[in-house]
């Protein structure tokens, strides 16, 4: 959305008429400027993924929820083993052993948990990875994320995009007014919170409601997708006006 402010003269006018309060101009250069915004955005396909989820194990004896884990652990690292996952980039972690809430005290029955967490650096063996996982038995709290190697690269090229987006939306606006883009006087990868919010230039829709976006349950199917993702960057600029 397009932002700008031409300040200075204005500025002076409204706090000789009492408005706005001197506390919240106080925030504003006093120089005459323009405030714009640029984004850009790439659709990237993924190269890299990582998987956390949790083993859990409820059995009369300790030892045998233990033993059940362990099993689970030598089973894990087979499977990672066939698809060519490196030990190092597998990380069995968090081990917990407790009691299970409102069990009989005649026939206790205890929990054992072990987190795990896989680096998958190839992602044609995602799909061969993800398959066993899902179908074992005492496997849960799936969580899965993919990234790229390359998203430093990326990033960067994105900021040098949306910069040339702030730089041309500030030329037109400076242009309407017979005016030229001057030096650039600050910038932010983001809203320049203050500058923004002392003239009413933040977004309407930054409140979130957390009663009202609730993730609904993951279908473990969808954990074997590995879609192209959204990579964006956004900055804000103040400009001087010349």
């Amino acid at each position: 959305m397009l932002k700008s402010v031409l300040a200075a003269p204005l500025l002076a006018a409204a706090l000789a008429a009492g408005a706005p309060s001197a506390t919240a101009a106080s925030a504003l250069p006093d120089y005459p400027f323009i405030h714009a915004s640029g984004q850009a955005f790439v659709f990237v396909q993924p190269n890299v993924g990582e998987i956390d989820f949790e083993i859990s194990a409820s059995r009369a004896s300790p030892d045998a929820a233990v033993a059940l884990i362990q099993q689970h652990v030598a089973e894990i690292q087979q499977l990672m083993s066939d698809n060519g996952v490196a030990d190092s980039d597998i990380t069995f972690s968090d081990v917990r052993r407790e009691l299970r809430k409102g069990a009989d005290p005649a026939a206790p029955e205890y929990d054992v948990k072990c987190t795990v967490h896989i680096n998958v650096r190839d992602l044609g063996k995602w799909r061969a990875i993800m398959e066993p996982l899902i179908a074992k038995p005492d496997l849960d709290a799936f969580a899965t994320t993919h990234g790229t190697t390359e998203r430093k690269k990326i990033e960067q090229e994105l900021i040098a995009q949306a910069v040339h987006e702030a730089q041309d939306k500030a030329q037109a606006m400076a242009s309407g007014f017979g005016k030229k883009v001057g030096a650039v006087a600050g910038i932010s990868s983001g809203e320049v919170k203050n500058i923004s919010r002392s003239v009413g230039l933040a977004p309407s829709d930054i409140y979130f409601n957390s009663a009202n976006n609730k993730r609904p349950q993951q279908d473990r199917s969808d954990l074997l997708m590995v879609g192209a993702m959204k990579m964006a960057q956004s900055v804000d600029v103040i400009f001087k006006i010349k």
